[in-house]
């Protein structure tokens, strides 16, 4: 007899095996950034900055989960739709220059770089243009975190990059920061002054990674403690840890 019940046909091998195909058929870009990026100089660890700068190899046999994957493949999909909801609004966006390049930065031979997810030039809120819009899409405790605490507090790191943005572009306006809650579609939306003193410590820190890469000198790990929840998924951990790994 068929069982009817979902959860026993969840579990049938025909469904674990579609399951793996899927998973297995995920693709991981290999392509791999050689620059410091304004995306990632705000993460907590200038170890695994550095090294991927370097393009030093990752651990053997690491690569990000199917489920991970999926997230980063996510939040593309979800900026393209929240750039449809701004334009539907009356606002106007663009993500190329005159060139027709991205629009981005780059400084320090192309060793520090970024492109921004669009530049609004005008709309109808009573706002200075243009201005750095930066989008992500945010499972529900750090959408949370964004809507009670806000940016600086709760995000330091897209704090980091939104400045660094602001900084190398000229665009020192109020930049808008816009979250989804990929759980409940709600949305947040903050503009965030310009802040100098934030963009020239993350500033400093691109140039500290530099200049050791350059010199052969590693930077410091970000914890002692080789269960740090940045650790957990690092690229570089057996390398950075060896047997503590």
């Amino acid at each position: 007899m068929i069982d009817m019940n979902p959860a026993g046909m969840i579990r049938t091998d025909a469904v674990k095996e579609i399951h793996a195909a899927v998973d297995g058929a995920m693709r991981q870009d290999d392509k791999r950034r050689r620059y410091v990026g304004a995306s990632s100089i705000g993460s907590p660890c200038e170890r695994k900055i550095q090294l991927e700068f370097m393009g030093d190899a990752h651990d053997e046999g690491w690569r990000f989960s199917a489920r991970t994957l999926r997230i980063f493949q996510r939040g593309h999909v979800m900026e393209s739709m929240s750039a449809v909801w701004l334009a539907d609004a009356g606002f106007r966006l663009t993500q190329t220059g005159k060139n027709g390049q991205p629009l981005g930065f780059k400084v320090a031979d192309g060793s520090f770089a970024g492109h921004v997810d669009r530049v609004i030039t005008g709309g109808p809120a009573d706002i200075a243009y243009p201005l750095v819009w930066e989008h992500k899409a945010l499972g529900s405790k750090s959408w949370k975190a964004l809507e009670s605490r806000g940016l600086a507090k709760a995000k330091p790191e897209y704090a980091d990059q939104v400045a660094v943005y602001q900084a190398y572009m000229d665009l020192t306006n109020p930049a808008l920061f816009m979250a989804v809650n990929a759980d409940t579609m709600e949305i947040y939306l903050e503009l965030v002054p310009f802040d100098r003193v934030r963009a020239q410590s993350a500033s400093d820190r691109a140039v500290g990674i530099i200049m050791d890469s350059r010199a052969g000198a590693l930077r410091p790990r970000c914890t002692d403690d080789p269960t740090f929840y940045a650790c957990s998924d690092c690229p570089f951990r057996k390398r950075c840890w060896g047997a503590a790994a």
